[in-house]
């Protein structure tokens, strides 16, 4: 047995960690660990988006007292290589039945049917139980589906996104009116009333009325004055409009660009609290350790000063001791 340090919550226990070949109940109690992980972090993942920013050993450290809280005394380096070590074996039976069920071969030859020679010479792990094996098929494959489901998250997140940002595009001046038949917009205005002809002058009936002759270029310069006035009303709705927008992207541009800060804060604080507990932990390491020593080297002195109180009085006895008559 090896004794080596560890922390479990807020105190420091002495933990005797277990050698030799792994168990199946122990091999299982990890599965459950790494299944119990993997749901924790993909649950904090979803809530604050750090759930894969913890560093592995603190995430193996997490491992290591599952295990050791349901009876299986494994250190987190140890936990970390049989993970390893299942996962490799699991992926090459995988594999083998896999080519099987593609090539119709049949049943005979899978590998739960094969001796351990047969297993050896076809390159697999010659001790895969098959309670295990679905204990990390069921892991597996319910990695793979919290994956899709968050690719899907993420799309939905982009549509809420884009809906928002269209929700916040100014609306069009109402003087601007648009024809969908037109392959590019045209803004129409509508023509104002036209004014009432003023009413004839009264005349005396003994005078002949006068003959009026319009000139033409009254007219003109009324049809000049009126498309001036349209395209006037045309550039103000115009530049309204383009107003609104770039306002409105400047307040996009500005809370995106504060939440990217505040995003980046909150990661350098989550870093530096790892650092900060990381240095805490080795100091408790480092502290247990000189307390250790010191408390080896005062037994070895009370064990020196024993014998040699031991050998002294062994010593007095004897020269008191008459010696024997001839």
């Amino acid at each position: 047995m090896h004794s080596v340090m560890a922390d479990q919550g807020a105190s420091n226990v002495l933990r005797e960690y277990r050698k030799g070949n792994w168990t199946v109940h122990e091999t299982l109690v990890l599965i459950s660990a790494k299944k119990m992980d993997e749901e924790r972090r993909m649950k904090r993942g979803g809530d604050s988006g750090e759930g894969r920013s913890r560093p592995a050993e603190l995430r193996w450290k997490w491992v290591e007292d599952y295990c050791w809280r349901h009876g299986c005394l494994r250190s987190q380096n140890q936990c970390n290589d049989k993970w390893d070590n299942l996962m490799r074996d699991y992926k090459k039976v995988r594999d083998y039945e896999r080519r099987l069920a593609e090539s119709g071969d049949g049943e005979e030859n899978s590998y739960w049917k094969l001796e351990k020679h047969d297993r050896k010479e076809r390159n697999l792990p010659s001790n895969m139980v098959m309670e295990i094996y679905d204990a990390l098929v069921e892991v597996v494959e319910k990695r793979g589906v919290q994956r899709v489901s968050a690719g899907s998250a993420s799309n939905t997140s982009a549509l809420a996104v884009d809906k928002a940002m269209a929700s916040v595009q100014p609306s069009l001046p109402p003087l601007l009116q648009y024809h969908s038949s037109d392959p590019t917009p045209t803004p129409t205005l509508p023509l104002p009333p036209a004014p009432p002809p003023p009413p004839p002058p009264t005349l005396p009936q003994s005078q002949p009325l006068p003959t009026l002759d319009v000139d033409s270029s009254d007219s003109d310069t009324s049809e000049h004055s009126q498309s001036q006035a349209k395209r006037r009303r045309r550039g103000e709705g115009t530049s309204s409009a383009s107003n609104n927008s770039h306002e409105v992207g400047s307040a996009i541009s500005k809370s995106a660009s504060i939440i990217a800060e505040a995003l980046q804060a909150c990661e350098e604080k989550e870093e530096r609290r790892h650092r900060d507990l990381l240095t805490m932990q080795e100091r408790r390491l480092k502290i247990e350790e000189s307390r250790i020593e010191i408390n080896r080297e005062a037994i070895n002195g009370l064990v020196d000063a024993i014998n040699k109180l031991s050998s002294s009085i062994l010593a007095l006895v004897s020269n008191r001791t008459p010696a024997a008559p001839k």
